[in-house]
């Protein structure tokens, strides 16, 4: 089972809810946001070294546009050339891989020459 990250929000009265943990594995961050009616086009997501913004634009009420954001801070470097997202059945799904340097891995000792 999928562990969830106790991930740093900068914007906690942000209406913009998610589920973040961590791949099965380790080997990187995932998080889910339900964003229903809201198109692929209508999304931002800027990514840093430690950090994930979701940005939304939506119409409510026909007049009304809307944005909605929240920043992700994660206790890892990432590594934002192969942060990857999809958007199907109203859920946005990022999967961001943890930086080579930050990832936890087993050395094996080899024998001396």
């Amino acid at each position: 089972m999928s562990q969830q990250l106790p991930v740093s929000v900068t914007d906690p009265a942000s209406t913009l809810k998610a589920n973040v943990y961590d791949e099965p594995g380790g080997d990187a961050y995932v998080v889910e946001v339900p964003v229903p009616g809201i198109r692929a086009e209508d999304i931002v997501i800027e990514v840093s070294v430690d950090t994930i913004t979701v940005k939304t634009r939506y119409s409510q009420r026909e007049q009304t546009l809307r944005s909605l954001s929240r920043v992700f801070e994660f206790p890892m470097t990432l590594d934002t050339d192969n942060v990857r997202a999809t958007l199907e059945n109203g859920v946005l799904r990022i999967r961001a891989p943890k930086a080579i340097a930050g990832r936890q891995r087993v050395i094996r000792v080899g024998q001396a020459a």
